[in-house]
Order: C-alpha cells, then sequence, then structure tokens
C-alpha cells in the first residue's frame, strides 16, 4: 500500500512538473496599460475632475481625441499602449483606468513617444525637463549628439472681453523654437549666430547658414541646420 502511495505522489509531481498551473501571477512589470496603471496605484494617479476646464472655451490638450503611446517615466520605467491625452495647460497625462475613469499621472514623466495611427500626432515624440520649469513639453522635431530642436509647447488661459458682453477665458496654444545643445537651452531668433552662441565658432555652421540662407525663426529652416550640425 504505501509504495502505491509513493508511485502516485511521484507521478502526480512529474504531471505538475510538465504541465505547469496556468492561473500563476503575471509580472506587473510587463509594459501595457494596466501594468501601467497597477504600478501608480501607490499615490501616483490622481482622478481627473472634468467640471475643472467647464468655465474655460477651448481645450487644454494637444488633441482631445484619445491615442495610444509610449511613456517613460522619470524613474526610467518605460510603458507601451498606454491610452493618453496630454494636458499641456497642467503638464499632465492623462490615462484611462480599468473601470473607464480619467486619470492624472502624479508623477514626473520623462518622455512620450505617440504611437497610434489613428491619430495625426503619431510617431511625435515629447519630453520634459529641458527648461525651467521641468515639467513642461517640448516636441522634439530633430536631434543627435550635439543639439535637439524641439518645439515649446504651452496653453495659456487668455481672457478676453467683448463690448457689453461678459468676460470669457480661452485656452490657446503657444508654441515656441528652441535649441538644446551643451546643456542650454536657446529661444528662436531670426539669426542663427546670436540664437546660438556656439555657431559663432563653428565655421562649417557659419557657410552653411550662409549658403542655404537659414532662418533661425523658421521650422524647416532650423531643422536642415540642425540635421547639418549633428552630420559631422
Amino acid at each position: 500500500m504505501r509504495n502505491k502511495i509513493k508511485v502516485l505522489v511521484i507521478a502526480l509531481f512529474c504531471w505538475q512538473s510538465l504541465f505547469p498551473q496556468d492561473n500563476q501571477v503575471t509580472n506587473p512589470s510587463v509594459p501595457n496599460s494596466k501594468s501601467f496603471e497597477y504600478s501608480l496605484a501607490q499615490g501616483g494617479a490622481l482622478l481627473f475632475v472634468p467640471e475643472t476646464y467647464a468655465k474655460i472655451e477651448g481645450s487644454p490638450y494637444l488633441s482631445t481625441e484619445w491615442a495610444y503611446a509610449r511613456i517613460k517615466l522619470a524613474d526610467s520605467r518605460k510603458f507601451d499602449s498606454v491610452l493618453v491625452k496630454l494636458d499641456l495647460y497642467e503638464n499632465k497625462v492623462h490615462f484611462k483606468d480599468e473601470q473607464g475613469r480619467e486619470r492624472m499621472v502624479a508623477i514626473n514623466v520623462k518622455e512620450i513617444e505617440i504611437k497610434d495611427p489613428s491619430s495625426k500626432w503619431n510617431n511625435a515624440s515629447f519630453v520634459t525637463g529641458m527648461g525651467e520649469n521641468s515639467h513642461e513639453f517640448y516636441q522634439v522635431l530633430a536631434g543627435g549628439t550635439k543639439a535637439i530642436l524641439l518645439k515649446k509647447m504651452t496653453v495659456i488661459i487668455k481672457e478676453t472681453k467683448d463690448f457689453n458682453k461678459p468676460e470669457k477665458n480661452n485656452f490657446e496654444l503657444q508654441n515656441i523654437l528652441c535649441i538644446y545643445s551643451k546643456d542650454e537651452l536657446y529661444f528662436e531668433k531670426k539669426n542663427c549666430l546670436s540664437m546660438v552662441p556656439v555657431f559663432k565658432d563653428d565655421n562649417k555652421i557659419m557657410a552653411f547658414i550662409a549658403s542655404n540662407d537659414i532662418k533661425c525663426n523658421k521650422e524647416n529652416d532650423l531643422a536642415k541646420l540642425i540635421n547639418y550640425y549633428n552630420s559631422y
């Protein structure tokens, strides 16, 4: 009898080894929207109150449509396929939890890359930590090892008042081009050499600006300049 029980136990152990249980706990660090919510559960997410913007016309968002994105947090954790909206007024990332409620990421976000073919912002990348306000978002337009072309994107509330009408508040998007180089941020100017002092000591850059009639307050011109500067 004992021998039969011993054989049965050994057989059961071998069966479990060959066919592991399906209900094992999955690793919460696997990148997806559920693990993103799980990772932010301990004080890392705030519930959004839609009434916050009820009396303000316009939109504080990069886009009013939800889009899937890759997110990199300030602590270097990365997450894929998170459904988000980018709030450029509060400098917050909104996402939906498993119950469909809208929440805001309360911890610092380092980078967002839109990865959604249905969005007009597909493949657009946004970073923080470039200026005095470490939470503000900058769109990356061109980049390399020596310099990065950015577009600072902020939304402000603008007050307007028509004659004999009550005052209105409107969201207004403001963009400004800038170059990040050698840990410094330089904002757009028509004259490139006065915009980025380091260019004055680079004969290749000076020749390129002159031969291509580069204007550093034009996005396409600046992109050409930064791509050339990073090419050598």
